[in-house]
């Protein structure tokens, strides 16, 4: 199929999709930007979810102080004597 263009030019070079579409991974290339992009992705994710856990009553810390405080005290129970 070819694609409509809007070039009133004749001697440009018409371009055939999908024959061609390979042109456009030699201008725009994943192994140059992929990589620092999830590097600037991953920092983003911890920024952020190190300012959420540190919010009062969303971290993991509160939620440890909260099951510690609701803890019931534990009885020591003497052993029993043994039988002679």
């Amino acid at each position: 199929m070819k694609v409509p263009y809007l070039m009133a030019d004749e001697k440009i070079v018409k371009i055939e999709h999908p024959e061609d579409d390979w042109k456009i991974w030699t201008v725009i290339n994943p192994a140059n930007w992929m990589v620092p992009w999830f590097i600037v992705l991953m920092v983003q994710m911890w920024m952020i979810h190190t300012y959420a856990l540190a919010l009062p009553g969303y971290g993991w810390k509160d939620a440890a102080a909260e099951a510690y405080a609701a803890k019931q005290p534990v009885v020591m129970v003497a052993p029993a004597p043994v039988a002679q």
